[in-house]
């Protein structure tokens, strides 16, 4: 499984495990409630981070206390998508 480090809301540390051309899944601290707007910046370490924006669909509770969040992307660009896909390995 791929562990991509994750920003949320300039506020929360997360990773993401999981993404496609139109749905990211990621680990968190918090839970988030469907439709809730999420900000996301995936490798913010990066000079350029990825920028998304996203909408929740739910939260689940992990057993280490972590949170699994699935989040529908929204105004996703072609080269965001074509870097997601890429790093995911997803089509």
């Amino acid at each position: 499984m791929i562990e991509a480090p994750l920003r949320i809301d300039n506020a929360h540390e997360a990773v993401a495990v999981s993404c496609d051309a139109s749905i990211i899944v990621f680990h968190a601290p918090k839970a988030f409630p469907p439709g809730q707007p999420v900000a996301l910046s995936l490798w913010p370490a990066r000079d350029k981070p990825l920028s998304l924006q996203a909408r929740s669909i739910g939260s689940k509770l992990l057993p280490d206390q972590r949170f699994e969040v699935r989040a529908r992307l929204v105004n996703l660009s072609r080269q965001a998508r074509e870097e997601l896909l890429a790093a995911f390995g997803s089509g």
